[in-house]
């Protein structure tokens, strides 16, 4: 096949999880395809890494992600716009026109919008099959936002913005001819954006690991050491931390006084100075290499409230034989069973009790990461996915790759 991939992440190194996702679905499909790719980048190092992706496209242009300015008149214009403003200030006019040049003079079988922010590059091209590679349902992100909103006036501002993202979604995802989401329940939230008739076009391609997780050669656990790894620069993220730290962690230190709270993840313009003062934590920023951090901790503690997708975190976690103690919406879409794979809480006073009892009990802690461990081995491996994902823009699928199970 003949591929034009469109990424709103340049996908090396693969250090968040829609990277890590683009990166170990193109770099297969490369090996196998002519794959050309048009990508944005968020940071300047990235350009260090344009061989890395060269080893599997044909042809790769990047192009600077435009940037946010709140202070912009357009900015406060584009309150009345139908487009979302996650689209709207991130447009990139070189992509638009280079993707349209490449079409016109490259006879491509598929073009694959990753996320639905290159989906509008993607949807008018004269391309005889579109596939939209979905890692959120993002308007359902925005919604569980709202709906966890405390204050009266976040809650009136989220309100429209849900509107214009459902609606926006909806519209564009409608011009692919298939739609790969992550999980089972993203799929049937989709099935119910999309209305009927739609349904047989999605699909669910789940997040994976790579090998090298799976094989890594783990140090001794370090012990008390609970650990949560993510970009603070994703607000579904920081609020995650500042649970873990402010609310979390003191529980637990009442039970075992040497337990502490190891973060990493990019923090460049936030403010973690809160996170920073509170005894037993430490900010690694960001780190090239997470296995040896996660290998060696006690337990990867993940207090999500809202987000979207699946989180790689917790898979690369179960496959470093790291135990981990999770929200219902931060496991949410892994097969993954409380007590066999992983410790569920949903408070924080249940997220404290299901960690200490991962420091508690050295049985338990090593019955949970040995049983997540196979897990990943059985279901979670990119290789396996990518060739489902293969088959998905091949064509040879027919609707039956995942399905919706709900109830209706």
């Amino acid at each position: 096949m003949r591929i034009l991939a469109i990424s709103t992440w340049f996908p090396f190194p693969p250090d968040n999880g829609s990277k890590a996702r683009a990166y170990n679905l193109l770099s297969r499909l490369g090996r196998n395809h002519a794959l050309d790719l048009i990508a944005l980048s968020q940071s300047s190092r990235d350009a260090d890494y344009l061989g890395e992706v060269r080893r599997f496209c044909r042809r790769v242009e990047v192009f600077p992600e435009p940037r946010f300015r709140p202070e912009d008149v357009r900015s406060w214009l584009g309150f009345f716009s139908p487009v979302p403003r996650y689209f709207r200030e991130h447009r990139c006019l070189q992509v638009e026109a280079l993707s349209r040049r490449w079409a016109e003079e490259e006879s491509y079988d598929v073009v694959l919008a990753v996320t639905l922010g290159a989906a509008p590059y993607a949807a008018n091209l004269n391309v005889p099959f579109k596939v939209l590679d979905q890692h959120n349902v993002e308007s359902q992100v925005i919604k569980r936002q709202w709906r966890d909103e405390r204050s009266f006036l976040h809650r009136l501002r989220y309100a429209p913005t849900w509107a214009k993202a459902e609606r926006f979604e909806r519209s564009i995802a409608r011009k692919f001819d298939a739609i790969a989401v992550v999980s089972e329940p993203e799929l049937c939230l989709m099935e119910h954006l999309l209305g009927n008739g739609h349904g047989k076009r999605i699909c669910v391609i789940p997040n994976g690991v790579d090998s090298l997780f799976l094989e890594y050669a783990a140090p001794p656990k370090e012990h008390g050491v609970l650990i949560f790894t993510g970009a603070l620069t994703y607000r579904p993220n920081y609020d995650a931390a500042a649970r873990l730290c402010r609310r979390i962690l003191p529980a637990v230190q009442s039970r075992f006084h040497d337990a502490r709270v190891r973060i990493t993840g990019s923090s460049d313009g936030v403010d973690t100075g809160s996170l920073r003062n509170t005894p037993g934590v430490e900010l690694t920023g960001y780190v090239e290499d997470v296995r040896p951090v996660v290998a060696s901790a006690s337990a990867l503690v993940v207090p999500l409230r809202y987000g979207g997708g699946t989180r790689l975190k917790i898979l690369e976690a179960m496959a470093l034989g790291t135990p981990v103690v999770s929200t219902p919406v931060g496991a949410e879409g892994l097969q993954v069973q409380d007590g066999i794979h992983i410790l569920i809480g949903e408070r924080e006073t249940e997220l404290a009790e299901q960690a200490s009892r991962i420091l508690a009990d050295p049985g338990l802690a090593a019955r949970i990461a040995r049983n997540a461990r196979e897990l990943v081995r059985e279901r979670y491996r990119w290789d396996a996915i990518a060739a489902e994902f293969e088959r998905v823009l091949a064509r040879d699928w027919e609707g039956e790759i995942g399905r919706c199970t709900e109830e209706r």
